[in-house]
Parts: C-alpha cells; structure tokens; sequence
C-alpha cells in the first residue's frame, strides 16, 4: 500500500510541475520574439545597425581577445555546418 500513495503522490506532484511549466512557458512567450520585436527591428534597422557597429568598435579597443573569440566560434560552427551539408 505504501508503494501505491507514494506512486500517486508523484503522479499529483508531476502534474502539478508541468502545469507550473506551462504556465511559466505562456508567461515567457509575453516576452520573447513577438512581432512587436520584428517591426521594431523593422522600423529601427539603421539605429540598431549603428549601435552594432558602435559596440564591436568599442570592443576592439577594449577587449579584443573576446572579438576573436567570437570570429573563432563563428568560423567552427560555420565549418561544422559545411562539413554536414558535405555528409548528407
């Protein structure tokens, strides 16, 4: 009998957690690539551009190792995806 209320007790617990979960998903969609995010990208595009270019130039002063960090990342990535595509 012991067995079975401690079975039923996690059952009661998991669907408590993935209703949890569900909710904390909706919540986060609130915040996360919506289309208010698209059309301001859209309508800013020369604004964002700029302070894009304004960051990486402050990071070449400041940090370059992190800048090389990143083209390496990039490089990796964009060799392991070629390798793939050469695969299939």
């Amino acid at each position: 009998m012991n067995s079975n209320d401690e079975v039923s007790e996690l059952k009661l617990k998991l669907e408590k957690m993935e209703k949890y979960v569900k909710e904390l998903e909706d919540n986060l969609k609130k915040y996360t690539n919506n289309n208010r995010h698209l059309k301001y990208y859209e309508n800013n595009k020369e604004v964002v551009k700029e302070r894009t270019k304004n960051y990486v130039e402050k990071l070449k002063n400041e940090n370059p190792d992190k800048l090389k960090e990143w083209r390496r990342n990039y490089y990796l990535k964009k060799k392991e995806k070629k390798k793939e595509e050469q695969s299939i």
